[in-house]
């Protein structure tokens, strides 16, 4: 019986001892990680499309890296989103609205990858309308920001609006 006690109490300590000899090395194994996370996300143009070489995030919309996107500024009735779309030729020659309730706009609706919230403050587009938009990105630490010229007629560089998508 007296062996027993003595493994228990040996099992005991070093359960308790375990957690503080555990905690001294993740400390600088996240110092270390939190140093790699400086990096900026690569962003790359090939054509009209912009390319990231890692996700970046926007709310609970996590874009996936590694891919190149055409940006579309779409209005349902819901709301204005940004739509991440395939490379390419555009779906949508620049400057053509398209309905979206028409067998063309539900095909490009469909071949989004991505719908991203943004403010209806800038968007001039008629409602239930899909559009190419020609949009600027600058990638800094730990940000992308995606900048979305005012949309309607004459587009205006100087009224924007930013979108800034976190890093993963």
């Amino acid at each position: 019986m007296r062996g027993y006690r003595w493994i228990a109490g040996l099992v005991a300590g070093l359960l308790l001892a375990a957690p503080v000899l555990a905690d001294a090395k993740p400390a600088e194994k996240a110092r270390d990680q939190d140093k790699t996370r400086i990096k900026a996300v690569t962003v790359t143009r090939q054509g009209g499309a912009y390319c990231f070489d890692r996700p970046i995030v926007y709310g609970n919309v996590a874009i996936a890296g590694g891919r190149c996107y055409n940006f579309y500024v779409l209005r349902p009735s819901t709301g204005a989103f940004l739509g991440f779309g395939p490379p390419g030729p555009p779906m949508i020659p620049p400057g053509q609205l398209v309905r979206l309730r028409t067998p063309a706009g539900a095909k490009t609706k469909g071949r989004l990858f991505y719908l991203v919230p943004i403010p209806l403050r800038g968007i001039t587009i008629p409602i239930d309308v899909i559009r190419l938009v020609t949009v600027q990105v600058s990638s800094q630490p730990g940000r992308v920001v995606i900048t979305v010229p005012r949309q309607g007629s004459g587009e205006s560089t100087i009224e924007r609006f930013e979108h800034p998508f976190t890093q993963r």
